[in-house]
């Protein structure tokens, strides 16, 4: 049987803060971990955390009182779970930081009344002692404002940190697995099941001595089972915890003789393509067999078994128009076995697999190589999709790119392409990547990426970068960082800064889906958001490129206030705050006068914001301070609004 469709849902949703993106459908076992901590998530992990003796007592003590903890241990041992835990104990929100190569000191935040977590397994050994260079400021700084740090590493990672002053440190120890086995299960059973299920010899044999991992992935074996009880299915469920070996190993001792190649290319195909209609399966099948030589039967499908008994000889069924296997994960386990047991069969594999146009095999070569540890499996994959099929390789690059099992590889082959390589399709699936859910959780590492690729001498890399900030900027939590990261890039010089003024006047016109303008700030208390505005208009409105597009853009922003759709003292600011300079004055003054004397008779009044701007501008600039700029302009009778 297949898993669940509730099973399917919670993996297809859980990606990045309950929010699926793609269309890839998942059967990957273990979960691509949220970087978003919402109520939700952090209630959950609460519920089927088991700590083990004080530890978790001692970490809350630890970060509350001196502003950091680390939690010393391996992957797998509950570092994540526990820091989550130590945030709900201390009542403050829990965010992820990830350390940016470029810019270590910006990665590392600080707003009030969080904690910050951070995985030194996400960040290149190179970054470390960097990194320790900044923390004993950094946590200086988080105490002050009443949030503070819990560190994940282990031993090895906290060394190559080289700390003058390392806080202190817990080391964890796994949690007992049948603890882990019950809280676990608890979501999807009754307490009766739960204990009936923990109670049976054959799950107490296995939960002996294993890891929380393990008892986790048995846990979701037996709920995908879909028994209540252990007498309805414990066998199914053993032997898909133990990946289905036993039955694999005797399946594939008895098609050994050449004539059984078709049923192990149909085998395989399935596992590729399960969920399939079973025309795109058969298909598969031909196309693997005629990619390693396995003869076709006799007859092409007119003489010989029909759909049906083909199926069955590889364990698996037609239902309504598709393909699956009878038994729950028998797929992933397929797939596994020929991997490991068929090294030389590798390649052949892979090249099928790639060759297969749709997203299922795309998955399972994103799960094999996050399996067995092979990010370059992602990376060759993404290489030769760049060019033909760059949607799909959007796909597995974002997923695979967030993961723990390959995400700091597979990022920092991003960051090399972005900054050296020179094929030009590989930019573009980069760009994309980086302006879609990655951002959510790697926010730095997305506009960093997105920086080396604005420097690059392409038009067609440009567009995408630009499109790729035009869709952060949009996000809530991404607008004031987006608009931050395009105004350095003003700052630099080149080609990234030239890409930079594009994308802050573009930026600066882009409207919601209900029509407002999406960088203007909602109110006068959005002072990060004002400053850095301040900055673009000022860098936009000056350089000799962007000035024309730039003074339209700013005519738009005055439109929208003098017509009640924006909050007049937030311009008011913004534009005096870009006034450092009579130059600045030179430029702005004649725009808003131009704008409030040329604009058509409709009965809005805009001579009272000119007025009042032509006051801020003049008491922003020494030179003019005290000085009625109106009065400079009043002389000047102009017709028409020269852009």
């Amino acid at each position: 049987m297949r898993p669940s469709a509730e099973f399917y849902e919670r993996v297809e949703t859980a990606i990045v803060d309950g929010t699926f993106y793609g269309d890839f459908t998942f059967n990957l076992g273990r979960l691509i971990a949220p970087r978003r901590l919402g109520q939700e998530e952090v209630a959950r992990m609460r519920a089927v955390y088991v700590p083990r003796g004080d530890t978790l007592s001692r970490a809350v003590v630890a970060a509350r009182d001196t502003g950091a903890v680390v939690l010393c241990a391996h992957p797998g041992n509950g570092r994540r779970i526990t820091a989550v835990n130590v945030a709900a104990g201390l009542e403050l929100s829990p965010e992820w930081l990830v350390i940016d190569e470029d810019d270590v000191r910006a990665s590392l935040h600080c707003k009030k009344r969080r904690t910050y977590l951070l995985n030194l397994q996400e960040s290149a050994p190179e970054v470390l002692p960097a990194l320790g260079r900044e923390l004993a400021g950094y946590i200086v700084r988080l105490r002050e404002v009443g949030s503070c740090l819990v560190v994940l590493a282990t031993e090895h990672e906290l060394g190559t940190l080289d700390l003058a002053v390392q806080p202190e440190t817990v080391k964890l120890r796994a949690s007992d697995p049948r603890e882990v086995f019950l809280a676990h299960l608890a979501r999807w059973r009754s307490r009766e099941e739960c204990q009936a299920w923990a109670a049976d010899d054959r799950i107490g044999g296995i939960l002996s001595g294993a890891s929380s991992q393990d008892a986790v992935r048995l846990t979701e074996h037996v709920h995908e089972s879909g028994h209540r009880t252990p007498q309805e299915g414990i066998q199914e469920v053993l032997a898909a915890y133990h990946n289905w070996e036993k039955e694999l190993r005797s399946w594939f001792e008895t098609t050994q003789a050449p004539e059984q190649g078709y049923r192990r290319a149909l085998l395989l195909s399935v596992a590729a393509m399960e969920g399939s209609p079973v025309a795109k399966v058969f298909d598969a099948a031909d196309m693997l067999c005629a990619t390693v030589g396995i003869p076709y039967p006799s007859g092409r499908g007119l003489i010989g078994p029909g759909v049906n008994a083909h199926l069955q000889d590889v364990d698996a069924r037609y239902v309504n128009g598709q393909v699956e296997f009878t038994r729950p994960r028998y797929g992933v386990a397929v797939l596994d076995h020929v991997w490991e047991d068929r090294p030389f069969f590798k390649d052949h594999l892979t090249d099928w697999l790639r060759e297969l146009r749709d997203d299922q095999p795309a998955a399972i070569l994103l799960r094999l190589a996050m399996r067995h540890s092979l990010p370059d499996l992602v990376v060759e994959t993404v290489q030769q999709w760049s060019g033909q099929d760059p949607e799909r390789a959007v796909r597995i690059l974002t997923v695979a790119a967030m993961s723990d099992e390959l995400g700091r590889a597979v990022r920092s082959r991003m960051y090399v392409w972005a900054r050296n390589g020179n094929q030009e399709s590989l930019h573009l699936v980069v760009a994309a990547v980086c302006g879609g859910p990655l951002a959510d959780g790697f926010d730095r590492i997305a506009f960093t990426r997105l920086k080396h690729l604005a420097g690059r001498d392409s038009e067609r890399v440009e567009a995408s970068v630009l499109d790729a900030l035009a869709r952060l900027v949009t996000r809530p939590r991404l607008r004031v960082p987006t608009v931050m990261e395009v105004v350095k890039w003003v700052e630099t010089a080149g080609r990234a800064r030239r890409t930079g003024l594009r994308a802050f006047v573009g930026l600066a016109a882009l409207r919601s889906p209900e029509g407002r303008l999406v960088l203007m700030p909602h109110s006068p208390r959005e002072e990060t958001l004002i400053d850095t505005l301040a900055d673009g208009w000022r860098a936009a409105l000056r350089d000799p490129e962007s000035a024309d597009t730039a003074k339209k853009a700013a005519v738009v922003w005055l439109e929208e206030v003098v017509r009640g759709d924006a909050d007049s003292e937030v311009i008011c600011r913004v534009l005096a705050k870009a006034c450092r300079s009579s130059m600045d004055v030179g430029v702005l003054a004649p725009l808003i006068w131009h704008w409030a004397r040329t604009a058509p008779e409709d009965g809005v009044d805009r001579e009272s914001l000119c007025i009042e701007l032509m006051r801020r501008i003049g008491e922003a600039d020494s030179l003019t301070s005290g000085i009625s700029l109106l009065g400079a302009y009043d002389v000047e009778e102009t017709t028409e609004w020269d852009s």
